[in-house]
């Protein structure tokens, strides 16, 4: 069985982020709750992995491979109108980048991604040699 690693490079827990929230309000923009969360699904034919991006558009998500990791980020631009200042704000859309180690099985060329309703879906097939499950008797000496 192999396993795809994802990293949350804030290191943060949903929970203690809510839980602090109040606490915490004048950092909320540097806060993980801005992260966009992931789903990571296993299939015999390789991985998929889905990103809730509501906001964004497909310009704004960029997608790269290198060294066995799946870089996802977003970049935006805050546009503020002159003239006008948040007295209180809880959404907004904000710059992220998230990372998935993939094990060395996987096709990276044959990586794809589509963007759909505000969901990211990137589908990252295995190699042909790692989709058989290969069952052999090993002898023991």
């Amino acid at each position: 069985m192999n396993i795809l690693r994802f990293s949350n490079p804030l290191g943060c827990n949903v929970l203690s982020v809510n839980a602090f929230n109040d606490l915490l309000s004048d950092l909320k923009d540097e806060t993980c709750y801005s992260l966009p969360q992931a789903n990571v699904v296993e299939s015999k034919e390789g991985y998929r992995i889905e990103l809730a991006a509501p906001g964004y558009t497909k310009e704004q998500i960029g997608i790269q491979f290198q060294e066995n990791v799946l870089i996802i980020k977003g970049n935006v631009e805050e546009k503020q109108n002159e003239g006008e200042k948040f007295l209180s704000r809880e959404f907004g859309l904000k710059n992220f980048v998230r990372r998935f180690v993939v094990p060395k099985t996987i096709d990276s060329a044959s990586i794809t991604a589509s963007f759909s309703n505000g969901i990211l879906s990137v589908e990252v097939p295995k190699k042909e040699e790692t989709k058989e499950n290969i069952t052999k008797d090993i002898q023991i000496n």
